[in-house]
């Protein structure tokens, strides 16, 4: 994780949500841009995953639902790759 950064005024803790979906329970955010700046959808959702006490269970699934095409390669800005991390749920009494 980025070492010596601050989300607080960049990062929407909006884009980061948790999903039911099969599995378990997850943490979900779409990274939107080339593969290559991945790196940090990773680092944000990682802060909110530890910032809101959640422990996270391998390993993380990457669901690409906008890409390169079979016959054009597109726009790389335009990518869209959902990050799913499982989370550990507290079980209530």
């Amino acid at each position: 994780m980025g070492e010596g950064r601050s989300y607080r005024k960049e990062f929407d803790s909006k884009s980061c949500t948790v999903k039911s979906l099969e599995g378990g329970t997850f943490l979900t955010l779409i990274h939107k841009g080339p593969y290559e700046s991945i790196g940090r959808s990773y680092e944000k959702i990682l802060f909110y995953l530890n910032s809101k006490g959640y422990k996270a269970k391998l390993p993380v699934r990457e669901v690409y639902l906008k890409g390169p095409g079979m016959i054009f390669k597109g726009n790389p800005k335009n990518y869209l790759t959902e990050i799913q991390i499982q989370i550990a749920v507290p079980m209530s009494t």
